[in-house]
């Protein structure tokens, strides 16, 4: 994860065949608080646009081609 700069403020390593978006939360939730989640279409989805919902914090995922 990175701040609005593009530095680096928390990492998590998994193993090779561990999607991305399964670590977003977590890292969200030892973040500092934020406003704004900006990902690609890898994290378009529902279980995670639910759980920013309710942190209000505002998606700006771009939508993947299933949904």
């Amino acid at each position: 994860m990175a701040d609005d700069r593009g530095r680096p403020v928390a990492f998590a390593l998994t193993p090779g065949n561990v999607a991305d978006i399964k670590m977003a939360v977590p890292l969200l939730e030892i973040a500092a608080p934020t406003k704004r989640l900006l990902a690609d279409k890898a994290y378009d989805a529902d279980s995670l646009r639910n759980w920013l919902k309710d942190a209000k914090i505002k998606p700006v995922i771009t939508s993947s081609a299933a949904r």
